[in-house]
């Protein structure tokens, strides 16, 4: 019997997803699956990765999306340009990535719809990870180096960005507690209690 199973983490940006992902994959011994999809995507259209980077989890505006089309219908202004791909491109791509990976073994993937694109497969566990806003204001500010009125805004612009991505691709609101089998609030039990009980979780679920 196949006992791969695969974890996937939707959080609100400054709540500690990333640092609960590398810290579970230690405590069970599986691949935290982060950046490493964005350069998969990358590599696979020979463009760096800073030019999708910003694009994760976000629309683009129609500004931009009309700027792309007038760039490579143009004979003159294509020439030399790096194609870059449509939302929806892009994402089936990360979808494809993520397959793949869960076809190979257990692993934590961070973000990128996972809990969606893995709906169906038969061992999936699904976390979302937040925090009150106050404790992410500040987090955001010392990570970013700006003030915490600024970090409030990127944190606005985050959620909303995000929130109409996953509604776009998966048809279900981000932040509906019933698309989870765990929602954590990290405000209420830190980060490292946090990974302890989504570990005892696992093993509920899994027989780990």
């Amino acid at each position: 019997m196949d006992n791969h199973y695969m974890v996937t983490i939707s959080h609100q940006l400054g709540c500690g997803g990333a640092y609960i992902g590398e810290h579970l994959s230690e405590a069970l011994s599986i691949p935290f699956i982060n950046h490493q999809i964005l350069k998969q995507v990358a590599d696979y259209l020979n463009v760096p990765e800073a030019d999708i980077e910003g694009r994760e989890e976000r629309l683009d505006s129609f500004w931009q999306q009309l700027s792309r089309v007038e760039l490579f219908s143009d004979p003159i202004t294509a020439i030399g340009a790096e194609y870059l791909p449509s939302d929806k491109e892009l994402y089936g791509l990360e979808s494809e990535f993520i397959e793949q990976i869960a076809k190979k073994g257990s692993a934590i993937i961070l973000g990128r719809g996972g809990r969606y694109i893995l709906r169906d497969y038969p061992r999936h566990f699904s976390i979302f990870v937040y925090a009150d806003l106050k404790d992410r204001v500040q987090r955001v500010s010392k990570l970013y180096r700006v003030s915490e009125s600024v970090s409030q805004k990127i944190i606005e612009k985050n959620d909303r960005e995000r929130n109409a991505y996953i509604k776009t691709f998966t048809r279900l609101e981000w932040l509906d507690a019933r698309s989870y089998d765990l929602c954590i609030n990290t405000s209420s039990i830190g980060l490292d209690n946090a990974v302890t009980t989504i570990a005892s979780s696992l093993q509920f679920k899994f027989g780990l």
